[in-house]
């Protein structure tokens, strides 16, 4: 067992082994369906279980219940371990490592994954990490539970009829119970066996969820909060019922413990619920009891039956359709609003009182809702919305509805399409190949499902339903009423639903190089594999080069692992993940003494997977790049996710290649990254960032820049003279000064070996003195490009 200390984002911690500290747990294979006992102290976890599954199973269910009520969290990871002795770990940490998790505020957790989930079920290794992570200093043994099955099993969808609730802002959308239990008598109709009307209404909302679980196959719990509401109408026009999933979740670069196969992209909580394999509470973390825990809020109108809507028709609740007109078939009506309620919903607005129409929702700086403007976080694609098209009905041309743009670029062309009757579709291929679909002999894109694009925009209707006549997501009720989920069946497949196999997720693959935002251009990080590790992911070295408030250069520095795709930094010193350090005088060997700050400094994190589709990423044009990186920093009071690309990209690398980053063994305290480029053994680019002590002891840097022929180079040191704070608008110009000389003498490695050479160099002081080498033995302290 190993103990936990909760250090907050990002953090390593600390780990304590009870027995034998210097070595690691050994690792214990779980027997499907046979329950395994593990104890643990508070703040402690396990992370050395493992269950294997062979190509049979198309089900795997992990599941722990601690005992006493003590809070436990569940983490489960494929393919390789969760760290453990002797690497320093903590819960951030176990849940960036971990595919699935489940950390709700409860006793018990559970996560399920099928062939269809984002990191599939197949044949291979699963490691599961149990964590007490209980604030009351209680013990537990909790009992954890590995089964396979070799068919899904389906999971409930409940509804909650007995929950009310009032709407201060608008007493007509108080949530109304009473006609749930209506004492009116009644006949039973058409297989409907209650004999009141509450009971009717019951039956009827039970056998539409019966419907769809039959359709979707959920393997998690899923709850409808259900409600009725005076949703008010007259003779020609009513909203009869209208259903909504309770939130929308979004991966962000900042946020660890990933479940979501696109990032930076809104996912209805059903939609998240079916992907992570766990309950919404599980998911986001909480209290799992009430109302609040529920995905789909569902609301029917109490008005439909009175004499001044719609006539006076009623709803019918039988089991078959309705016979006539005369009616509105309950059951078509619930399945429909349903269907939106597990994720058949487009967030692009179509409320010009909310914002620009076809603008994408983001999260709103004062109440953290989704919204269009003033945003603290965002805007975000929305997944519907990635399936749909722009179709030029003219050239028979399309265009993503939301494809990758600039600062909102496309929202004009969002709200022409919103308004196009024809001009916007379905484009995505399950959809569009499937048997339902009315469109699919034609040539595309006009076999391309129709979305409903009136003009002018109908709020709430546009753009969330179909126009495809008799289909269940019509915008128009249709007679006679689906009792069929059509073409909503193959459109929710992407969006989570889909029961097919799917591939297991690809991650980046980052260059080492010197990474650069160019809306922050003089910051950037030099990022370097230090070695490879197939187990606990790839370790890199992050320096952070920067500046200070008042604009003089500073740099950090971090070092962790490459986790699918994602630099996950271990802790520095007392919550830090990213190192700040003074410098005393000089040691024996010329060596400088460094001394961490006390304080946390800085956090860091760079996620290189889909940073394309990031906010960061698309306040300029980077369309150009081929690879990008979202770096997530902290450092006192400021943060920000900036926008990486690689400055040097591989193919313009010289040969020999001296790209990386370097030391003096005998000589700690000071460092330099090199890039060498555009040339080779004779003649070459050379650019070097030294990373030094000032006169006052704190981390600095200066660049220096030449020609490297046969080896060698006699550079010029210069220093920035008007760098700007982190938060600030970069200045129009770059200003530099010229502060010493550097002289490099390099020899090239051979395969896994790394280059050396020598250093000398003097760097002068602003204010008298300087820091200076003489014929200092350097060596790359990173691994050789391609290694």
């Amino acid at each position: 067992m190993m103990r936990l200390l909760r250090c907050g984002f990002l953090a390593f911690c600390t780990i304590f082994l009870l027995g034998a500290a210097a070595s690691a747990v050994a690792q214990s294979g779980l027997n499907p369906g046979t329950p395994v006992q593990v104890g643990l102290q508070p703040q402690y976890y396990a992370a050395n279980y493992y269950v294997d599954t062979d190509a049979s199973a198309k089900q795997l269910t992990i599941s722990v219940s601690g005992s006493g009520a003590v809070d436990v969290d569940l983490f489960v990871r494929f393919g390789t371990p969760f760290p453990s002795s002797p690497v320093s770990v903590s819960w951030d940490l176990l849940n960036r490592y971990s595919h699935y998790h489940s950390y709700s505020a409860s006793s018990a957790e559970s996560i399920i994954v099928l062939p269809s989930s984002h990191v599939p079920l197949g044949p291979g290794r699963w490691y599961i990490a149990v964590i007490n992570t209980d604030q009351r200093n209680l013990s537990t043994t909790a009992t954890l539970t590995a089964l396979t099955f070799t068919t899904p099993q389906v999971a409930a969808i409940g509804v909650d009829f007995s929950s009310a609730s009032t709407n201060p802002g608008d007493p007509t959308q108080n949530c109304e119970i009473a006609p749930w239990t209506d004492p009116t008598v009644v006949a039973p109709i058409a297989g409907n066996p209650g004999t009141t009307l509450g009971q009717q209404r019951q039956n009827a909302m039970k056998y539409a969820v019966q419907q769809i679980t039959q359709a979707l196959q959920p393997p998690v719990p899923i709850t409808i909060h259900a409600c009725w509401a005076h949703l008010g109408g007259n003779s020609n026009r009513a909203v009869v019922a209208n259903a909504t999933p309770v939130t929308f979740l979004v991966d962000e670069a900042d946020y660890g413990g990933y479940v979501l196969p696109l990032r930076y992209t809104w996912y209805a909580i059903t939609e998240a619920v079916r992907a992570g394999g766990a309950t919404q509470c599980g998911l986001i973390g909480g209290s799992c009891d009430g109302v609040k825990n529920e995905e789909i809020l569902a609301t029917f109108n109490s008005d439909i039956g009175t004499a001044d809507v719609l006539g006076g028709e009623q709803f019918y609740f039988g089991y078959t359709a309705a016979p006539n007109q005369s009616s509105i078939d309950f059951v078509s009506v619930a399945m429909h609003e349903l269907t939106h309620g597990l994720g058949f919903i487009g967030l692009a607005n179509t409320d010009s009182t909310l914002g620009p129409i076809g603008a994408k929702a983001g999260i709103d700086a004062v109440g953290g809702s989704i919204d269009y403007q003033n945003l603290s976080k965002g805007p975000y694609d929305d997944v519907f919305d990635v399936n749909a098209a722009i179709v030029n009905t003219t050239n028979n041309t399309y265009t993503p509805f939301m494809g990758y743009e600039v600062n909102g670029a496309g929202d004009a062309a969002r709200a022409e399409a919103l308004i196009s009757f024809n001009g916007l579709r379905w484009s995505e291929a399950t959809a569009v190949n499937s048997s339902v679909n009315q469109n699919r002999n034609l040539p595309a894109p006009q076999n391309f499902p129709l979305l409903h694009a009136p003009n002018p925009i109908e709020n709430g209707s546009t753009l969330s339903h179909t126009e495809q006549f008799g289909d269940l997501m019509n915008a128009v009720y249709p007679f006679p009423p689906p009792r069929t989920m059509g073409l909503s069946q193959p459109m929710l497949a992407p969006l989570g639903w889909s029961s097919t196999a799917a591939s297991a997720p690809v991650y980046a693959q980052p260059v080492p190089s010197n990474w650069f935002d160019r809306t922050h251009s003089g910051h950037g990080f030099d990022f370097q594999l230090a070695a490879r590790d197939p187990l606990l992911g790839d370790a890199y070295i992050l320096v952070f080069y920067t500046y200070s408030a008042n604009g003089t250069p500073e740099w950090y520095f971090a070092q962790g692992n490459l986790v699918d795709g994602v630099f996950v930094a271990g802790i520095a010193s007392v919550g830090n993940t990213l190192l700040y350090s003074t410098y005393g005088s000089n040691l024996g060997f010329g060596q400088l003494q460094p001394t961490p700050q006390a304080n946390p400094v800085g956090l860091v994190t760079v996620d290189f997977n889909q940073a394309s589709r990031s906010p960061a990423c698309r306040n300029v044009d980077r369309s150009d790049q081929s690879m990008l990186g979202v770096m997530s920093w902290t450092i006192g009071n400021d943060s920000d996710n900036w926008c990486m690309e690689p400055l040097i990209p591989l193919n313009r690398h010289a040969s020999p290649d001296y790209n990386g980053h370097w030391y003096a063994p005998p000589d700690s305290g000071w460092g330099m990254e090199v890039l060498n480029y555009d040339g080779n053994a004779s003649s070459s680019t050379i650019f070097v960032l030294v990373y030094y002590p000032d006169a006052n002891g704190l981390p600095t840097w200066a660049v220096a820049s030449g020609t490297l022929s046969n080896g060698n180079a006699n550079l010029q040191v210069l220093a920035r003279t008007n760098g700007y704070c982190r938060t600030c608008s970069p200045p129009a110009t770059t200003a530099t000064s010229p502060i010493g000389t550097m002289t490099l003498s390099l020899t090239p490695g051979s395969g896994a070996t790394r280059a050396t050479g020598t250093a000398s160099f003097t760097i002068n002081y602003p204010g008298g003195g300087s820091f200076s080498r003489s014929s200092d033995p350097i060596t790359q302290l990173s691994l050789p490009t391609g290694q």
